[in-house]
Formats: C-alpha cells, structure tokens, sequence
C-alpha cells in the first residue's frame, strides 16, 4: 500500500546542505498502524510530508496502492492526495471562518461531486464518530484543544482515506484528551482497515501501533 525505496532530501542554502532523509527503506501493508519517534529535527515530519505528497524527494521512489507517484504532476498527485490520502496537522489547521461541520466537509466540497446534502450528512455521521455531535455549529475559537483535534481527526477521515498520516496528533493534548484520541484513531484504523502512521514523541502513544520505527540523523530503523 505504502512504500518507499532508497528515499533521499536534501535541503541547500547558500551556506550548508542538509541531509534530511537518507536512504530511506519503508514498507506498509493495508491495516497497519505504526509509530515514528525521534527527536526533534531528525526528519520525523519530513518523512510525512514526503509519504503523503506533500513535497517532493531528490531521489528514489514512493508507491501508494501500486502508483508510483515521485514523478507524475502536480495535478496527478493532488487527485490521489484527495482520493487516498487524509492528514492531520499537529496544530489541526481548521478553518477559523467556518464552524466543526463546514470544516468537516470541505475536503468532500472541494474534492467530489457529491451532494451538498450528502457531504453534510456524511460529515455529521463523522463527527457523531468523535463524539461531537453537539458541536455542528461551533466554530474553532468556541472549541477546546482536544475538540480541535477531533474535528481534524473527523476531517480527515471524510474522504475514506487508504492512508491516514497523523503528525503529533496529541502534541498538544492533556494526557487524557490525548489517550482518547488514540483511542479514536485506532478505532478507525482497524473499522476502516487503512494505513495509520504517526510521528510523536511519546512513547506512551508509540505503543498503540503495531510496530515502532525511529529516525536518527535522517536514518530510519525499526525498534526504538
């Protein structure tokens, strides 16, 4: 489903080259979870941003369900971002100007030719999913951080991703708030059968997934 062989970035300035992912060797089968830890600047989010198509690699190759996708357009890897991809922000990036359902919808208004009534109804079953289903009509600043986070979480799930990219989906959460989000987000995991994968710090999280990776200097490993 995911997998990505020999991947490389490199970040130049004037003044230095930063060897961000170094050969990077990563495979992952349809329903697994699995965590990424590291410390801070060791290319944790990088590595997501790559996986998901949201930037580009200097060398290599990355298949998502079989396409390899390193070198097709723009165009081309926007249409499977928005078929086959969900992913949540470590700071949610929900839209200010719209209330938890108008921000669970969007990725179905912009993306397909549903319904109006359709995406709604869908977006409403989602967020009934995180248990928010008394907050349709609030917006982001009425919200508490884990209420965020859940609507991020909801978000992201609207397109019925095959490949759901989580980073630090409880960086800014309470024990609590975090534990039930992990707890949602591997609900959803196995009820839907996708790929999670997630960067975070904390190894109490970590251990929701079905394996552990690590990144050191641009290096992944697996095992802690």
């Amino acid at each position: 489903m995911l997998k990505l062989v020999n991947v490389n970035k490199i970040y130049s300035t004037l003044e230095h080259t930063i060897h961000v992912l170094k050969n990077i060797n990563l495979s992952v089968e349809e329903g697994e979870f699995i965590a990424i830890m590291g410390p801070s600047g060791s290319g944790k989010s990088t590595l997501l941003g790559i996986s998901a198509g949201l930037d580009r690699i200097d060398s290599g190759l990355i298949y998502i369900d079989g396409q390899e996708i390193s070198l097709i357009s723009e165009d081309e890897l926007c249409s499977i971002r928005a078929q086959k991809i969900g992913f949540i922000f470590q700071n949610f990036q929900l839209i200010k100007t719209l209330n938890a359902l108008e921000n669970v919808c969007l990725p179905l208004v912009i993306s397909s030719d549903f319904k109006e009534s359709e995406i709604r109804s869908k977006a409403k079953l989602m967020l009934e999913k995180v248990s928010l289903e008394n907050r349709f009509t609030h917006f982001p600043s009425q919200l508490s951080g884990g209420e965020m986070q859940r609507v991020a979480i909801a978000r992201a799930f609207m397109n019925n991703p095959r490949i759901l990219f989580a980073d630090e989906p409880t960086g800014n959460l309470d024990s609590k708030n975090g534990d039930t989000v992990m707890k949602m987000l591997s609900d959803l995991n196995k009820s839907t059968n996708s790929i999670l994968i997630i960067v975070t710090h904390d190894p109490k999280i970590a251990r929701y997934a079905d394996k552990i990776y690590t990144m050191r200097d641009g290096e992944l490993s697996q095992g802690r």
